[in-house]
């Protein structure tokens, strides 16, 4: 009867040995993949040298979703250029662009939000603290992005655009400013 003990206390240490080494490896797998994966966070600036974004490109907004349709999660992250104004980072942000790293691959697309002055040059959307929505709003089960985009002011104007992830390539579906170029 004590060999009998013997053998499954030897069998019980044994395989609680092999489900510690497991998960061991298996926080060593999860260490690893965070340390590739590029962190993103809000106020910090934007690096993607892929991208060539200007020097003072900051993450706006961001988000973790499936924007096309593969079912892994995609980046999706809204960037623009800010000032420093008496040594803080102004709360307007100019040159607004989404920029959507795919889950699967980690290549990037990106759109810049650009509208048509009165003049007919070109400006990147500006706005006070824009922010992303995520959400199906086309109704083809696959997420959309909606950035708002604040003026401030007293009149309390506020641009939206709605994006769809398409072959590959950000698609204007809608936008509230009419002077907003299609790309």
């Amino acid at each position: 009867m004590k060999n009998q003990h013997v053998k499954k206390l030897s069998f019980l240490v044994l395989a609680g040995f092999i489900c510690a080494a497991g998960v061991g490896k298996l926080q060593v797998a999860s260490a690893e993949q965070t340390v590739q994966a590029k962190k993103v966070e809000i106020g910090q600036k934007f690096i993607a040298p892929e991208l060539k974004p200007k020097e003072n490109t900051y993450v706006l907004d961001y988000k973790m979703a499936d924007v096309n349709g593969d079912s892994i999660e995609d980046k999706v992250i809204l960037v623009g250029t800010k000032e420093m104004i008496d040594g803080t980072l102004d709360a307007y942000a100019d040159n607004l662009s989404i920029v959507v790293q795919d889950g699967k691959n980690q290549g990037y697309v990106k759109y810049d939000w650009l509208f048509k002055g009165e003049d007919g040059s070109l400006h990147g959307e500006l706005g006070r603290e824009p922010n992303l929505i995520i959400g199906d709003y086309t109704g083809n089960k696959v997420n959309d992005i909606i950035v708002t985009a604040p003026q401030g002011g007293n009149g309390g104007n506020v641009d939206h655009l709605v994006l769809a992830l398409e072959e590959n390539k950000l698609k204007m579906v809608f936008a509230d400013n009419q002077s907003t170029v299609k790309q």
